[in-house]
């Protein structure tokens, strides 16, 4: 909350993060307040105020009172202009149920042409409709969180438009629209590295068939699933099998705990890129099943959750003591951390 004059002395701004609630309580008292509300004019002057802006972050909740522009909070023409007087704007993060729709969206896509990373959640009003602009662009990160009315229609326009060459990064959570066929569909996107789902159509509608499917992207270096309660071990065997630069992995509530056998794990034995390998939720490992899977050559750390710590006896050699780490996993690992707002 600050009077956006204060910008006319910070001309080499790169990054501007905002975040508030809308009342008509709080517009009555903070008139000059940034989200009171964001309006064109006041997007109108960061982009003349702050040419040199990289990153724009917004995070804006309203309360029934609030009012709401039919398109969302931030307009289409302030949006066009922040695309036009700042070139370098390169990464955008909206989060909030009306912050922005699908008009806002189309007039950044047409007007930025440095756009590289987008982050949506909790947005109500995005829909495929949007999706048509995202998927002419060349944006190379994408997560999208909690965003109900993006469906299969929407991942196809990503998986048939311009981002098939450039999207390197996905991430897919509480999206209820999203169902196997649209994840089938991610097998067109040809320069992916980094893809993660979870939660997914109420966590039942992702079965083996499009968990195969997603084992033939053969660009994939990351890969987390999590909470995806049908896929089984045809699956884990499949990414074993085919992914060969796949050096990330982690598998977390997969197949009730159930699906996935010890067997499916010791695929991994014979991989040649893998560095890390996470299995939350896996209760039915033992010591030779931790020995076998550590005759994958390149493998540097086998996280296990931390409950399983009692079935283990001294692992033999340095190595294996080295690499076997046993964690809580409440906390998200390393190598697939929340976005910071």
């Amino acid at each position: 909350m600050f009077p956006l004059d204060l910008l006319t002395k910070f001309p080499n701004l790169v990054d501007f993060r905002t975040r508030g609630n809308l009342t008509r309580k709080r517009k009555r008292q903070n008139k000059k307040a940034w989200y009171y509300p964001p309006t064109d004019t006041r997007l109108e002057f960061i982009a003349k105020t702050c040419p040199k802006l990289e990153t724009f972050v917004t995070r804006l909740y309203e309360t029934e009172t609030a009012h709401i522009q039919s398109d969302g909070h931030l307009g289409t023409k302030g949006l066009r202009a922040l695309g036009i007087g700042c070139p370098k704007l390169s990464t955008l993060m909206f989060r909030g149920s009306k912050v922005v729709g699908n008009a806002g969206v189309d007039a950044l896509f047409q007007s930025g042409h440095n756009l590289k990373s987008l982050h949506l959640e909790d947005i109500d009003l995005i829909s495929d409709h949007a999706f048509r602009a995202i998927g002419s662009s060349s944006i190379s990160t994408l997560e999208l969180q909690c965003c109900p009315n993006i469906t299969d229609v929407g991942l196809g326009f990503l998986a048939n438009g311009y981002t098939s060459k450039t999207l390197k990064k996905l991430i897919l959570k509480l999206c209820d629209g999203i169902t196997e066929t649209g994840i089938q569909l991610l097998v067109n996107l040809r320069s992916l590295e980094h893809l993660e789902l979870s939660e997914l159509t109420y966590l039942n509608q992702l079965t083996d068939i499009g968990g195969v499917a997603i084992s033939t992207i053969q660009t994939l270096r990351k890969l987390k699933l999590s909470n995806l309660w049908v896929l089984s071990e045809r699956t884990v065997v499949a990414l074993a099998e085919n992914y060969r630069n796949l050096e990330v992995l982690v598998l977390d509530h997969i197949g009730y705990g159930i699906g996935l056998t010890r067997a499916s794990i010791h695929a991994f034995s014979r991989h040649k890129c893998l560095k890390y390998l996470a299995l939350p939720d896996f209760s039915n490992l033992d010591q030779s099943d931790v020995e076998i899977v550590l005759g994958c050559p390149s493998l540097e750390s086998l996280e296990l959750d931390k409950s399983l710590t009692g079935n283990f006896g001294l692992m033999h050699g340095n190595s294996a003591r080295r690499v076997v780490q046993f964690q809580s996993f409440c906390n998200p690992d390393p190598h697939s951390r929340p976005t910071v707002w």
